[in-house]
C-alpha cells in the first residue's frame, strides 16, 4: 500500500510537474493572440485614417481647380484663400474681397454700376463677418465637406466672433482717407466688364491687435502643455500672419496651420485618445486651434524630439520639424531619418553649430526660411 501511494504521489507530482508549463505556454499563448489583434486592429485603424483623409485631400484638390476655373469666367486671376488671404466671392462671382494679411490691406472689387456705395456696402459687411459666417461661404472647402465629410469631431462652430475683430469702428475714417480707387477692365465670359477697386491699408497695429486678442488662449495652453509663449506666437505669426481662416493647398488650417493627416492625428491621440481626423470647423475655432499647435508643439519637444539635451538646441530642431516633420529634421544630420541617431550628433554640437547646420542641409529651402523667420520672431515676441 505505501508502494503504491508513493508511486500514485509521484504520478500526481509529475502530473502536476508536467502541467505547470502547458498553463504558462496557454496563457502566453492568449496573450500573443491578444496583441496580434490589437495590433491588426490599429493598422487596420490606420489604414482607415490614411484612406479618409486621402479621400479628402483628393477631394479638396478637384474642388480647388473646379472652382479656380469657374473664376475666370469672371477674374482674369482669379484668387482663393490661403495661408495668408481671406478671400470671398459674392453669390454669382461678380465682386469679391481680399483680405492680405501679409500686405496689411483689403480689396474690394466690384461692378462699376454698383458705384463707390457698392464698395463701402461689401466693406462694411466684410468687417461684420465672424467666422461661422466665413466657414459658410468658404465654397472650395464647403464642397468639399458635401463630397466627403471629414469627421465628427467639431464641439462648437468655427467662432461667432468677427474675423476682422481687431479693427474698430473708429480706425475707419483713416483707413479710408488713404484707400485707392482705381476701374480696370475684367473678363465677363468671351467679353469684358468694367470693375471698381478699392484698396484700404489695415491699421498697422493689427498683428500687435490680433495677438492680444488671443494672448489669454496662447498663454494658457503654453502653460499647460510647457511650451513657450513666445514660439507659439511666432509660429501662427509664421503660419499664417495671424489669418483665423488661413488653408493652405495641402490642405491645413487655421492660425497655427495643423494639418489633419500629421499633426491632426497626433493631437486627436493625445487630446481625445484616439486617432480621428479633426475636421476644417473645428481647426477654423482659434481655440482647438491654438491648443492642437501647443500640444503638436508639446509632442515635439517632449516626445519626439526629447533625446536632444540642450534647450535652444531643441527648440530649433522643434521649429523645423513643425515644418517638415521630425524625419527629415534627422536627415540635416545622419543618414536616413532615426531622430535617436541624429539627437548624439546634435548633442555634441552647441546651439549655433545646430543652427547653422541645419540651415545648410535641411531637405527643402521652404523649411530652412521657416528656421530663419520663427527663430527670429521668437526672440522678438519674447520682448513684446
Amino acid at each position: 500500500m505505501a508502494r503504491y501511494g508513493l508511486i500514485g504521489l509521484g504520478f500526481g507530482v509529475a502530473v502536476g510537474l508536467v502541467t505547470v508549463p502547458m498553463l504558462a505556454w496557454s496563457e502566453v499563448s492568449a496573450f500573443e493572440r491578444f496583441q496580434q489583434q490589437r495590433q491588426q486592429a490599429f493598422e487596420q485603424h490606420q489604414s482607415d485614417f490614411q484612406e479618409a483623409f486621402q479621400e479628402f485631400q483628393d477631394a479638396f484638390h478637384e474642388e480647388f481647380a473646379a472652382y479656380q476655373e469657374e473664376l475666370r469666367a469672371n477674374w482674369r486671376e482669379p484668387r482663393i484663400s490661403d495661408r495668408h488671404s481671406w478671400v470671398e466671392y459674392s453669390d454669382d462671382q461678380s465682386s469679391r474681397t481680399v483680405v492680405d494679411y501679409e500686405e496689411n490691406s483689403i480689396t474690394i472689387d466690384v461692378p462699376s454700376e454698383a458705384g463707390t456705395q457698392g464698395v463701402l456696402s461689401h466693406l462694411n459687411d466684410l468687417l461684420g463677418r465672424t467666422m461661422d459666417e466665413a466657414y459658410d461661404r468658404d465654397e472650395v472647402t464647403q464642397r468639399t465637406q458635401q463630397r466627403v465629410g471629414l469627421g465628427e469631431d467639431a464641439p462648437e462652430a468655427a467662432s461667432d466672433q468677427r474675423v476682422l475683430s481687431e479693427i474698430k469702428p473708429e480706425d475707419l475714417d483713416e483707413m479710408i482717407s488713404q484707400a485707392e480707387l482705381e476701374e480696370r477692365e475684367e473678363p465677363k465670359g468671351e467679353e469684358s466688364r468694367s470693375v471698381i477697386s478699392l484698396t484700404v491699408p489695415m491699421p498697422e497695429q493689427r498683428p500687435s491687435r490680433k495677438v492680444e486678442e488671443f494672448r489669454e488662449q496662447i498663454r494658457r495652453h503654453a502653460e499647460r502643455y510647457e511650451v513657450e509663449e513666445a514660439l507659439m506666437i511666432a509660429i501662427m505669426h509664421s503660419e499664417s500672419s495671424f489669418n483665423p481662416m488661413a488653408r493652405s493647398h495641402i490642405p491645413a488650417f487655421g492660425l497655427m496651420q495643423i494639418v489633419p493627416q500629421t499633426a491632426g492625428k497626433d493631437v486627436a491621440q493625445r487630446v481625445y485618445g484616439e486617432m480621428k481626423l479633426l475636421s476644417p470647423e473645428y481647426l477654423y475655432n482659434p481655440e482647438n486651434n491654438i491648443q492642437a499647435g501647443a500640444v503638436y508643439l508639446n509632442i515635439l519637444f517632449y516626445s519626439y524630439l526629447s533625446a536632444i539635451e540642450d534647450p535652444e538646441s531643441r527648440m530649433y530642431a522643434v521649429i523645423a520639424a513643425y515644418n517638415t516633420g521630425a524625419g527629415n529634421v534627422a536627415r540635416a544630420f545622419v543618414d536616413g531619418r532615426n531622430i535617436r541617431a541624429a539627437a548624439r550628433v546634435i548633442n555634441d554640437l552647441t546651439p549655433h553649430e545646430v543652427y547653422e547646420r541645419l540651415l545648410a542641409d535641411l531637405p527643402y529651402d521652404e523649411t530652412r526660411n521657416y528656421l530663419v523667420h520663427v527663430a527670429s520672431r521668437t526672440e522678438a515676441y519674447r520682448n513684446f
